[in-house]
């Protein structure tokens, strides 16, 4: 069964990820505004969100905050796309995200940190 990784991201941003997470066979899925976020996270049980902190409707650290209080999503690891801003990275890391992607980002820095989580992914299961 294909992995699947859950996107936050502005529409533009999306698409450069979707292009790099479809060439290392896992499955997309993208979500236009932080609840949809949520709720996708809900129904899809995604092995990883991917978000940034500007979804509209209700932001990405308001929506990351609530997966990590969620019983059902809290176990899901959470990377934040954001500005090297350390004020950023702060408030991301206070709402519990698992790891930071900064700007600019490159093919490199996104395949590195993806093979992070699943060797950890494959990891776990193996145990």
């Amino acid at each position: 069964m294909k992995r699947k990784v859950l996107l936050g991201l502005a529409e533009a941003l999306a698409l450069d990820f979707e292009k790099i997470l479809a060439e290392e066979g896992l499955k997309v899925i993208k979500a236009g505004t932080g609840q949809e976020l949520l709720d996708l996270a809900h129904e899809e049980r995604p092995d990883l969100i991917i978000l940034e902190k500007k979804l509209p409707v209700l932001d990405g650290l308001s929506a990351l905050l609530l997966l990590k209080n969620d019983a059902d999503t809290q176990d899901i690891p959470v990377i934040v796309v954001c500005e090297c801003r350390e004020k950023q990275e702060e408030e991301a890391s206070d709402a519990g995200c698992d790891a930071f992607l900064t700007r600019p980002l490159n093919r490199d820095k996104i395949k590195e940190i993806l093979n992070k989580f699943y060797e950890v992914k494959q990891g776990d299961r193996n145990i």
